[in-house]
């Protein structure tokens, strides 16, 4: 089995996996969002994927390079990646007004799965959640019933995007290992703008998200293949 992908958000930059808890879908977990707006607040660590970035594109009707210009800063690695960059004004999470997500329907994973964190197989595709004690929330009361990992996901549709986020994973690990190939090439820094262009603005939001990634990275192999090595 490869070595699990964490999923970029807080706790994935902010605490090695491997030190928390697991939750397994079926387990109780009776965390319930009380609505203070503290993991909004202060927040310089919220990496997007390219889902991330289209479903606030389709949210807000504008062109994914644009949400990006306004909202977003490129992250550091060899890999070219966005990160939601802090509001000049208040220091919180661009989004975050008047004590609320003002893109809440189309929040990133990394905020729809707090207080966790995930980490996906390489090889399998699947998905593995850890917990982080959160310093906020509520717990669900008896009369709700056995609340499992399995149903606070799927309220937070974060089920319903598994697979994308799984094949998102997948897709980058290989390009990653393919960048590494061009290190030290002086194609590199032109690839790297390519490949953002790829993963994150080459969308139109009326259209499906899925099938257009699977385009951009079609006509990414091809470019890749006809360089030299």
């Amino acid at each position: 089995m490869s070595r699990p992908l964490p999923t970029p958000g807080r706790f994935a930059e902010e605490a090695d996996l491997a030190a928390l808890p697991r939750v397994g879908l079926d387990d109780p977990f009776p965390f319930v969002c009380a609505g203070c707006g503290d993991c909004c607040r202060a927040r310089r660590d919220i990496v997007l994927s390219g889902l991330d970035l289209y479903r606030m594109a389709r949210r807000l009707r504008l062109p994914p390079a644009l949400v990006a210009e306004a909202f977003c800063r490129e992250t550091a690695g060899l890999l070219p990646g966005l990160c939601l960059k802090p509001s000049r004004r208040t220091g919180n999470c661009p989004f975050f007004e008047a004590n609320a997500c003002t893109v809440h329907e189309a929040r990133p994973l990394a905020c729809a799965l707090y207080p966790l964190g995930q980490a996906i197989d390489l090889d399998t595709g699947l998905a593995e959640y850890y917990l982080q004690p959160p310093p906020c929330g509520a717990r669900a009361g008896e009369r709700d019933g056995v609340r499992t990992l399995r149903t606070c996901l799927e309220e937070s549709g974060v089920l319903e995007r598994a697979g994308a986020d799984a094949f998102w994973a997948r897709s980058c690990a290989r390009l990653a290992g393919r960048l590494a190939a061009l290190q030290g090439s002086p194609r590199l820094p032109a690839v790297r703008r390519r490949v953002l262009r790829a993963l994150y603005y080459d969308y139109d939001f009326r259209d499906e998200f899925a099938p257009q990634l699977r385009q951009n990275l079609a006509r990414l192999d091809a470019l890749l293949d006809r360089l030299p090595g």
